[in-house]
């Protein structure tokens, strides 16, 4: 099967900017366009399926910059997931310090659940990280986990927390 290579990047992208509002199949074509010309850099060698992913984010992130695109449900909860990760690293120095300057008994065993804690945040980074490489159309089954790893996280330091008031 021949491969039709898109007029333009640029014009491909001017034209899709200037129209109100951006349809499904203009975002598709700008991402079909934008994945051709990472694929044409490369020399068509490697992973097709890399090349649709960071063209579909470099497409969705002009889109969202310009309003001509809402975020999906997968970019809001990644965004709000993101927004949780930094409140708890927050959170987690606060304790760090406190735990710190803490007697020795205590200063041990919150070392123990922060190490457990330290854990959790990776699972949850690790899981973010995932989401954030699935297409829209194929985030939804990591969902429920990456949601999961977040409530197990927040818990853990919330217990670590409550130990301090």
């Amino acid at each position: 099967m021949a491969t039709v290579k898109p007029a333009s990047r640029t014009e491909t992208q001017k034209d899709a900017l200037e129209t109100q509002p951006i349809t499904r199949e203009q975002r598709y074509q700008m991402i079909a366009d934008a994945a051709y010309f990472r694929a044409e850099s490369k020399g068509f060698i490697g992973d097709s399926a890399q090349n649709w992913i960071e063209a579909e984010a470099e497409v969705d992130r002009a889109l969202l910059q310009s309003g001509q695109l809402q975020p999906s449900p997968k970019q809001i909860l990644q965004q709000k997931l993101e927004g949780q990760l930094k409140e708890l690293d927050a959170l987690y120095e606060t304790i760090k310090l406190q735990a710190s300057l803490g007697k020795a008994e205590l200063r041990i065993e919150l070392e123990k659940q922060m190490d457990a804690l330290s854990h959790k945040r990776q699972a949850a980074q690790v899981k973010l990280h995932e989401l954030s490489k699935r297409t829209e159309g194929a985030w939804e089954d990591l969902k429920d986990g990456t949601e999961k790893a977040w409530d197990d996280m927040r818990q853990t330091i919330n217990q670590i927390a409550n130990r301090f008031r």
